[in-house]
């Protein structure tokens, strides 16, 4: 696993959402029943998949807005039950991890570096000072993922 900054972006994304805490597997079971219906997304060939995450406006329980997507073109239509996320053109840092297993330790470590880091700053630094909705935090699943990596967690910052 390694942390680096890098230029990413703009993607508009189309997937479905949950809301909660994932206390029982749901973003799990969210992927478990979007995946066979990805294909009616309006894709470009060899279209990333995301999963997008932002904070919910005024919730302070630890709940958290999660999207499981696909890169779509600009002009592809919503199917029924999707919804459309930006991805914003923007300085990011990217942290690599492996397999599934690992992806909960990768968002905790790319959030401790964030933290530790005397440059930058994140997008979201608490309910108030929060812009998720705007600039949101994901993971990114290159097109050839199948299941094992690499794949990335990219936290959007800027400069302190």
């Amino acid at each position: 696993m390694s942390l680096e900054t890098t230029a990413f972006g703009p993607f508009r994304a189309i997937g479905v959402r949950y809301t909660g805490k994932n206390e029982n597997q749901e973003v799990t079971k969210l992927w478990d029943a979007f995946l066979p219906r990805h294909s009616a997304i309006g894709m470009p060939e060899s279209a990333p998949a995301f999963g997008v995450c932002r904070c919910l406006p005024g919730v302070k329980d630890g709940a958290f807005e999660y999207v499981a997507a696909f890169a779509a073109r600009p002009d592809a239509p919503l199917p029924e039950g999707m919804m459309a996320v930006e991805i914003p053109r923007g300085d990011y840092f990217v942290y690599r991890f492996d397999s599934l297993a690992e992806c909960k330790q990768a968002w905790e470590k790319a959030a401790g570096a964030l933290a530790a880091d005397p440059a930058w700053t994140g997008y979201c630094n608490g309910p108030d000072d929060c812009q998720c909705a705007t600039h949101p935090c994901f993971e990114y699943y290159p097109p050839e993922y199948c299941g094992s990596g690499p794949a990335y967690v990219y936290l959007p910052v800027r400069h302190k």
